[in-house]
């Protein structure tokens, strides 16, 4: 009797044993980045992307495609840059005319080259928008840029006088004062100071990031434009402003 439930005994522990081999192992493995913020290493080969093509940059070591379209615009966009990719929520129409401009060139100066795309973010009658981005190629960070509305506002001073139509315009930067006149509306009551932020355009010159700001006396009424160099601040790790340069706009 003692030997019969002995051999109970032990296959009760046998099968018991075998329950406990059945549960899953516990999950250490923390959460993933969002489809946004994660980094995937491609094929060396090249991008097998099931997206569209939208632009690349002209040595082609830089292509934008889009994730998603719906309504004319391009909703989330995939940068793949050195064998790598990720996504962006970048939107803008999906247009040909509007299309993203994309470069490759050492912006920072520190010997290694960033992918920098330039966004469409709106066009109306007097309204040219656009908007900038800065990637690095290690790791597909954005590097921040100092707003160029927020640079002029604090750098730069305007006035506006309207003599009979005619407007005489000022605008100082630093030390140095520019004049200009233009020929308005004698009934019209204009504002004392320019106003900027309807024409923004970003554009890559000589390895350095440019940005042309429209200034308007009126909506559609530009009468010159300021255009910020930007460089690269080691110390805040962002584009500043390295100098502000004016120019007419001969009507």
């Amino acid at each position: 009797m003692k030997k019969e439930l002995g051999v109970v005994m032990l296959l009760s522990a046998v099968l018991l044993s075998g329950c406990g081999s059945d549960k899953p192992e516990t999950d250490t493995q923390g959460a993933g980045d969002s489809s946004s913020t994660q980094v995937t290493t491609q094929p060396e080969q090249g991008s097998d992307l099931n997206k569209k093509l939208i632009q690349s940059s002209d040595d082609n070591k830089v292509k934008l495609f889009a994730i998603n379209e719906k309504d004319n615009e391009v909703q989330g966009t995939t940068l793949e840059l050195n064998g790598k990719t990720k996504d962006f929520n970048w939107t803008f129409p999906a247009a040909e005319e509007y299309k993203p401009q994309v470069y490759f060139a050492d912006v920072t100066d520190d010997g290694t080259e960033e992918a920098v795309i330039t966004v469409f973010k709106n066009r109306s009658p007097g309204v040219y928008l656009e908007e900038i981005h800065v990637v690095k190629s290690d790791d597909l960070s954005e590097i921040n840029i100092e707003n160029p509305l927020e640079i002029i506002t604090k750098s730069v001073e305007t006035s506006v006088q309207n003599n009979e139509g005619s407007l005489n315009v000022t605008v100082k930067i630093g030390d140095k004062q520019h004049e200009l006149v233009h020929e308005g509306d004698s009934d019209f009551e204009y504002k004392k100071e320019l106003n900027f932020g309807g024409v923004v355009d970003y554009n890559v010159v000589n390895n350095k990031i440019v940005a042309k700001v429209d200034g308007s006396v009126g909506i559609g009424e530009y009468v010159c434009s300021l255009t910020v160099n930007y460089k690269y601040d080691s110390a805040t790790k962002m584009f500043t402003a390295d100098m502000i340069e004016f120019s007419p706009i001969n009507e």
